[in-house]
Formats: structure tokens, C-alpha cells, sequence
């Protein structure tokens, strides 16, 4: 029987080219993670990389999918091999457009939200009630496509603020870690929206498909 583990799914895109962009905010906080637990990450048995770590005696499996975003669940069964996937112990990392830059949402569980590598994992689990940690990157310009917005690197004048936020947010995972969702959801959700955000009006805007 694989053993029992708490794993944290952090979504993005391989490859330097990717490393700036909106999209790949869930690789951000997975280094952050990493660097602060001082762990690295190593090619896994699938297509990921994965790190693991141990908080309150109980073992954290950090996971980066190499799959490209819209192919992300399928490291689901990949992971099954040696691992228990158990949704009521799988946390996942990743950006969204729906909420403005530097804006942190934690929810218990939930739908995809139009969300590629969310749809993507919702679909091999079978299941949507794993907990997840949004970062905003949004809103996308009404003039842009919402695919070449998330896999455009950010502006020069948004990376404080990004970095920021995805330190925040590996903050809250390791609140998630240790106190539990409820606690970290109730520290920061009430955070507000980033008073510099990109202007743009989103209404009507389709949520992006990577293609990649």
C-alpha cells in the first residue's frame, strides 16, 4: 500500500522561457517553499519533479507537474504509483486571472473555475474537494487574449508586488500545513486587492487555453 502523505500540487509550466510568466505562479511558491525547508527538488518517477519535507512529524510531498498546464492531471496516476492521492490531503497552487494581481484566495474546495490545470486535475481525480491556494494575476486587459496574457511575463513595474504575493502564499500553504485551511483561509483572504493591479476590464473574458 503507497504510503500516506500530504501532498501540495504547485501548477506551472517547464521550461526558462515560462519561468517569468503569470502562469507560472505555483513554481514560484514552490521554490520559496523549497529554499525556506532547504530541500531541493529532483526528477520524480513521472512527469514531474518533487520534493518532500517534514511539518509536524507529518511527511509534505511538494510536486511540480512537467506536463504543461492543461495536462497537469495527468500526474495523478503517476504519483498513485508510490504515493496515496487522497484529495482530503492534496493542496494545490495556482494563479488566477479572475483575481487582481497580488490578491490571495484559500478555498476547502471547489469547481475549476475555468481553470485549465485545475480542470485537468478535477478530471482524473473524479473529484473537486481538495483545497486550493489562488493567486491573482488578473484582470486581463479587455484588448488581450487571456492566453497570451498568463503566459506573457509580467511587467517590470507588477514583479514587486508578484513576488510578494507568491511569499504570502507559501506563507499560507505552510499555514494550511500546519493550522489547517480554516485558520489560513480566515488570515489571508481578508488581505486586500493590490492597489496597483493592471487596468483592463475582464467582464465577458474567457478563461485562457495554453494550448502548450
Amino acid at each position: 500500500m503507497p504510503h500516506a502523505t500530504t501532498i501540495v500540487i504547485l501548477l506551472g509550466n517547464p521550461g526558462q522561457k515560462y519561468a517569468l510568466t503569470r502562469h507560472n505562479l505555483g513554481w514560484w511558491v514552490s521554490d520559496i517553499l523549497a529554499a525556506d525547508a532547504r530541500i531541493s527538488f529532483r526528477p520524480g518517477w513521472g512527469r514531474f519533479h518533487l520534493s518532500q519535507m517534514l511539518v509536524k512529524e507529518t511527511t509534505v510531498t511538494l510536486v511540480k507537474p512537467t506536463t504543461f498546464m492543461n495536462l497537469s492531471g495527468q500526474i495523478i496516476p503517476e504519483l498513485a504509483e508510490r504515493l496515496e492521492v487522497d484529495v482530503n490531503r492534496l493542496l494545490v497552487v495556482t494563479d488566477d486571472i479572475d483575481l487582481p494581481l497580488g490578491k490571495i484566495r484559500i478555498r476547502a474546495h471547489g469547481s475549476s473555475g475555468g481553470h485549465n490545470g485545475l480542470a485537468s486535475l478535477i478530471e482524473v481525480l473524479g473529484d473537486d474537494q481538495f483545497a486550493r491556494v489562488r493567486c491573482g494575476v488578473g484582470p486581463v486587459p479587455a484588448d488581450l487574449d487571456p492566453a497570451e496574457f498568463v503566459l506573457a511575463p509580467f511587467a517590470d513595474n507588477e514583479l514587486p508586488l508578484a513576488r510578494d504575493m507568491a511569499a504570502r502564499a507559501a506563507a499560507a500553504v505552510s499555514t494550511i500545513l500546519t493550522d489547517g485551511v480554516v485558520v489560513a483561509a480566515n488570515t489571508y483572504n481578508r488581505q486586500p486587492p493590490a492597489p496597483d493591479a493592471p487596468s483592463g476590464d475582464q467582464s465577458g473574458a474567457d478563461r485562457p487555453r495554453e494550448g502548450t
